[in-house]
């Protein structure tokens, strides 16, 4: 999914400024009540401005919530992308440690608090909405992913690259789940595991993470 927008300006991006309150208004509305239990009317009064400026700075509730998601998307794959190239300076191929850290510290970051809007509102897409919040995340993340992925092969020389696609793919369930059901290891634990501590998820995460990425190939029939 490509949203287009109005073309942003200077001031589209001073705090106080139309865009600016419309999406602080989208953020907090989507989160408590979901896409489809928000119009374009209730955001716009939350804002204190006039409906038609969704349509004009984001041409729909849609775009409006594109936005939403992408700003809370842009800095993380940043920050991945800064610790892969950091990862790399220091290696070729780069550690698959480093690359694992690059890619799930910023997550965690991004995620760890499940009170965060971000946090609330994706939870809510997926129960309310699992197509588009599909569509949200492909336009946010297949690149980032994609250059992930990449540096996975370069690490990990014996696996195909189907291999690496599902390897990627339960990495991220582990992280997903690690971000969004931080209640359940310390129920299980009594409070000794506390996931709220990134530094103590990152220890042991990665070389979890690690040896299942390193493993052998699965025969295939």
């Amino acid at each position: 999914m490509k949203i287009e927008r109005h073309t942003a300006t200077a001031t589209d991006d001073e705090p106080g400024s139309t865009p600016e309150r419309l999406v602080a208004a989208a953020e907090r509305l989507f989160a408590e009540r979901g896409f489809n239990g928000v119009s374009v009317r209730e955001i716009a009064a939350a804002a204190a401005v006039n409906p038609a400026s969704v349509g004009y700075y984001f041409r729909s509730k849609e775009g409006l919530l594109a936005e939403v998601y992408r700003r809370h998307c842009q800095p993380m794959n940043e920050e991945r992308f800064r610790l892969l190239a950091a990862a790399r300076e220091r290696a070729r191929p780069p550690a698959l440690a480093a690359v694992l850290e690059a890619f799930i510290r910023p997550a965690l970051k991004l995620t760890g608090d499940a009170k965060a809007p971000v946090t609330r509102l994706r939870a809510v897409l997926s129960a309310e909405n699992s197509e588009l919040l599909d569509k949200l995340v492909a336009e946010n993340f297949d690149r980032s992913s994609g250059r992930f992925i990449d540096a996975l092969g370069e690490c990990l020389p014996h696996l195909s690259r189907d291999d690496i696609y599902w390897r990627f793919h339960f990495l991220l369930g582990a992280v997903y789940y690690t971000a969004a059901g931080p209640h359940r290891i310390r129920t299980l634990s009594q409070g000794r595991c506390d996931p709220a501590d990134s530094e103590a998820v990152i220890r042991e995460l990665v070389p979890f993470l690690s040896a299942g990425l390193s493993a052998p190939p699965v025969p295939r029939p």
